[in-house]
């Protein structure tokens, strides 16, 4: 049947205030969580030890009360373990997981107050800075691609540190006005230049011209955001999109792909992670089949997250297989936040 019959139709103006009732929800429910979170953030910068002694009760309520953060942490556990894990084990990755995304929440606000130096010194070591060092030999810039782990501020000042040229970080715009001032306080001190991905087209010619200039360009690549195009590639026993833009401006300058890594120890302290370069050269696609550099960024992904399985701070399902119907504009979910285009 295409459609209710008349009689069981409600009025006109009775349709008409059901459609706004439901529209109003989701801008009621986008406004609420964008008050808490910039009160949260507010709380990590003024008061860093509460909000991390407040972690513990917060997480285990809002996994209790959130089915849709409940659903996609479960659902990325049960993937990373394996069909032989039980549903125990599933359940505690998941809450682990919503503890290390809560206290990467809590390190964005710190990290407001924090000078250079100070982030420097949370990291505990680095591993591979001579396969850096090997890249930027080359002299044609470098695309550090890097995955929703850790703290990507900490590894932001541990790559100034190194970094003798320009670093320009690719990110999407958030939504949450005080996080979006203060985090562009924060890369301003480190030195860093952001590239807005809702600039369009504009942004990636920059991008492109900084790598020619021998800059670095960073990147998140574990994820496609809202409105972004991705290419499908085999992961955790399923499919996952992956954003092609580091590979399209490795093919459009020659720079190396360098998989880079900020992991959080036991203690507290960040170690960094660099991975041999990834270079595109003459690699090309074959039959539609996703570009073999993208294939192998993949390979190094699925590594770190089986190795650091609580630490892949993703709330909603990852998986194409595993996900829902994406939510109505307006409601709270995957937001702003890091973004790797085109």
């Amino acid at each position: 049947m295409d459609a209710a019959p008349a009689a069981f139709a409600p009025p006109p103006a009775a349709a008409a205030e059901q459609e706004s009732s439901a529209a109003f929800a989701p801008r009621l429910r986008a406004r609420a969580a964008g008050f808490w979170l910039a009160a949260f953030f507010w709380a990590a910068e003024h008061a860093p030890r509460l909000t991390a002694a407040a972690g513990r009760p917060l997480g285990r309520a809002i996994f209790l009360c959130s089915r849709a953060t409940r659903r996609g942490t479960t659902a990325n556990a049960r993937r990373i373990l394996g069909p032989g894990a039980s549903q125990a084990d599933v359940t505690a990755l998941a809450r682990r997981t919503l503890s290390s995304f809560y206290l990467f929440c809590c390190d964005i606000g710190r990290s407001f107050g924090l000078s250079r130096e100070q982030l420097i010194a949370q990291i505990d070591s680095d591993s591979g800075r001579d396969r850096y060092d090997a890249a930027r030999a080359a002299g044609k810039g470098v695309i550090v691609v890097t995955a929703h782990m850790g703290s990507f501020e900490v590894g932001m000042a541990a790559l100034r540190q190194v970094e003798r040229k320009g670093i320009h970080v690719v990110f999407r715009r958030d939504p949450i006005a005080r996080f979006d001032r203060q985090r562009s306080e924060l890369r301003a001190r480190l030195g860093v230049v952001e590239a807005p991905v809702d600039e369009g087209l504009r942004i990636w010619v920059r991008l492109r011209d900084a790598l020619l200039n021998d800059d670095a360009v960073v990147l998140q690549g574990d994820r496609v955001m809202p409105g972004q195009k991705g290419e499908a590639v085999p992961f955790l026993g399923g499919t996952l999109m992956l954003p092609p833009g580091p590979i399209k401006l490795a093919l459009a300058t020659g720079a190396p792909i360098v998989p880079t890594f900020s992991v959080r120890m036991p203690g507290g302290k960040v170690k960094l992670f660099i991975e041999p370069a990834i270079e595109v050269g003459n690699k090309r696609a074959k039959d539609g089949a996703p570009h073999p550099a993208l294939l192998e960024w993949a390979r190094v992904l699925e590594r770190y997250v089986k190795t650091y399985p609580d630490q892949w701070l993703l709330l909603q399902p990852a998986l194409v297989e595993d996900k829902v119907p994406t939510p109505s504009p307006g409601t709270p979910g995957e937001g702003g936040g890091e973004g790797s285009g085109i």
